[in-house]
């Protein structure tokens, strides 16, 4: 069966195009204004997006679709190869012919066995093929599961404040946005609560040892290290278990219902991009766009070198491909012409006989997997975690199931269990409580409340809830908007600072990693093998920290968990507690956020409901 190119017509929606115009502009370094209308952004919103992304969701969101997009690469390569050698040749190739010099071709396969397929190509090597796989790669995704279930406990003792604030709040109420006021007054009172709750159970544990001191240091501080502790022995953890799953995994005949789903995949990209390009073409400007944003999003690191940009600073297979169409074709020829053009440009001459040293082989095999990143960067512009499928249950770890899917069902379920004794006291009180807590718990009415928020029509209703502001900033007067930046700013550095602790410790090993395979290995690196070995370096580091440098604070400062009287400050009321840390940031945080509220009522809102760039700033317009 030779790769089958298919046209979707539903494909392309006006949200979805609309999604990846955002997505390329913000991997640019541009943001959205409205209509098709773009700006640049500005340094700090780019940094504070450079501090959120050390979240894991990004993490597991690279490592899910780069692996899709790497065995797309490698179809594709092979694909143009086959077909070329064969017209070469004047011959046609049987299903056998092709089958072997593509889909079963030790280019494909490299890609298909990688830790990051087995884990989000879960469909690929699923049990329920039967037969079809075999014995060793039903047990590399076993091993596959496991690795990707102790990521998300690594995950959850990496952030255990975080996780039981989301897990308390998304209990407690459905439908929290991060920039509502709800959640700025859920962080005030939730955070304090466990942050105090923390401390008293430190208190407890310390009260019933006979000796303040543990092998771990100070018994209070002994608690704070075993977090870190524990997210770095799961991170070692899930790290084996991804090694065992590769050790496992072995190259095996592609049958036609992978086929089947390798083919869609690769089509339902080629109609993307192409979407994308038909909009870009003949317009230097946003090609610029284009070309940046597949250089990367802060290009500190570019993902494409000097020797594969033209002149102009643009990506060659960006230009090969913009080469390729021709707007008076129908899509589906485009998109043959698109696939051929790829395929080529991702050719690499394979060293032959005599020639093939193995230093020239270890030279092909980069030079095959740097042809096939620059496909993964203009792929990933139009196929992304920021595009789609940012809720799907393959992105979803112990942590976030908990967070985002449990937490909610049990918010809903005692709703509806709280209705069954409502119902007599409406029966004697003649009320309507029993309906209502039902009406509540139903998904459908939640959903229609979220989208309140954002229909033009009710804007007049929505301009005063911190919600609306903070996503409409510009509508309010210049006292209200500073007001509002600062209380987002407290936010965000409390949940991407103060919180992540860990998690940026980790980005730091996890780079390294990524770096030194790049730099030593011949294929693509596993972020998921990667981000275990971030959070094993990174929660060993934060231990070592928090064992060391803490007890060495409160030598300085006074004993911790007493109250000073000789001036001097209790050490773990600030520092070894992120609870009470993070409830002592929200306090202002909320504060700041009631005087936006105060301020937007006296200033006014000024009812300018379409966004419109400043006077002076230059903008750019994505054509449909």
């Amino acid at each position: 069966m030779s790769l089958k190119i298919e046209y979707s017509p539903k494909l392309i929606t006006p949200e979805l195009d609309r999604s990846m115009k955002n997505n390329i502009a913000r991997k640019s370094g541009n943001k959205h204004v409205s209509g098709d209308t773009y700006k640049k952004r500005k340094f700090l919103n780019k940094a504070l997006d450079f501090v959120a992304s050390t979240r894991a969701i990004q993490v597991v969101g690279k490592a899910h679709f780069e692996s899709k997009q790497y065995a797309q690469a490698a179809i594709l390569r092979k694909d143009f190869k086959a077909r070329e050698t064969a017209a070469q040749q004047q011959i046609t190739l049987s299903d056998e012919e092709y089958d072997s010099a593509v889909w079963n071709s030790n280019g494909v396969q490299n890609r298909l066995t990688r830790e990051d397929h087995v884990r989000y190509g879960v469909e690929y090597y699923d049990y329920k093929l039967g037969e079809e796989t075999t014995p060793r790669n039903r047990w590399a995704l076993r091993f596959s599961k496991v690795s990707h279930t102790l990521h998300g406990l690594c995950e959850i003792n990496a952030a255990p404040t975080g996780m039981s604030y989301n897990t308390f709040r998304n209990l407690g109420t459905s439908g929290v946005d991060d920039k509502s006021t709800k959640n700025k007054v859920m962080m005030f009172g939730l955070l304090g609560f466990i942050g105090v709750g923390t401390t008293e159970l430190l208190n407890r544990i310390k009260g019933l040892s006979n000796s303040s001191a543990t092998w771990l240091g100070q018994s209070v501080v002994g608690l704070l290290v075993a977090f870190p502790v524990a997210s770095s022995a799961l991170g070692l953890l899930g790290f084996c278990t991804g090694m065992a799953s590769q050790m496992c995994i072995q190259k095996q005949n592609v049958n036609t219902r992978q086929k089947e789903l390798l083919s869609k995949g690769i089509s339902e990209n080629l109609q993307k991009i192409l979407s994308q390009l038909k909009s870009i073409k003949d317009k230097p400007e946003l090609i610029q766009v284009m070309a940046k944003a597949m250089q990367g999003k802060f290009h500190i690191q570019k993902k494409i070198k000097s020797d594969s940009l033209d002149h102009e600073g643009v990506p060659i297979i960006l230009r090969n491909a913009l080469a390729a169409i021709d707007l008076s074709k129908s899509d589906i020829e485009n998109m043959e012409a698109l696939k051929d053009s790829l395929g080529e440009y991702m050719q690499v001459e394979k060293p032959q006989g005599n020639d093939a040293t193995r230093w020239k082989r270890y030279c092909y095999a980069k030079a095959v997997t740097a042809k096939e990143s620059h496909y993964v960067a203009l792929a990933s512009t139009v196929d992304h975690m920021e595009v789609s499928y940012r809720h799907a249950p393959e992105l979803k770890d112990a942590r976030r199931y908990t967070e985002e899917v449990l937490a909610p069902k049990l918010h809903n379920f005692i709703l509806r269990t709280m209705a069954y004794p409502a119902t007599l006291i409406d029966y004697v009180a003649d009320t309507k409580i029993a309906p209502t807590l039902r009406k509540w718990a139903t998904p459908e009415y939640q959903k229609k409340q979220a989208s309140k928020l954002s229909d033009p029509a009710r804007a007049s209703e929505n301009c005063f809830r911190g919600q609306y502001m903070a996503k409409n900033i510009h509508q309010y007067g210049p006292v209200t908007q500073s007001l509002i930046k600062i209380s987002e700013g407290m936010r965000l550095l409390n949940m991407n600072v103060v919180l992540a602790s860990n998690a940026n410790l980790s980005r730091v090993f996890n780079n390294m990693a990524l770096g030194i395979h790049g730099t030593l290995g011949t294929g693509p690196a596993s972020r998921s093998m990667c981000n275990s070995v971030g959070r094993f370096f990174g929660g060993a580091l934060l231990a070592v920290i928090f064992g060391t440098f803490i007890p060495v604070a409160a030598d300085a400062t006074g004993h911790p968990s007493t109250i000073s009287t000789n001036g001097k400050l209790p050490v773990d009321f600030s520092m070894t507690n992120i609870g009470i840390l993070m409830f002592l940031l929200s306090t202002p945080t909320l504060l700041v956020e009631g005087l936006a509220q105060v301020a937007a009522r006296l200033e006014g809102w000024n009812g300018n409901i379409i966004k419109t760039a400043p006077p002076g700033v230059r903008t750019f317009q994505f054509a449909r």
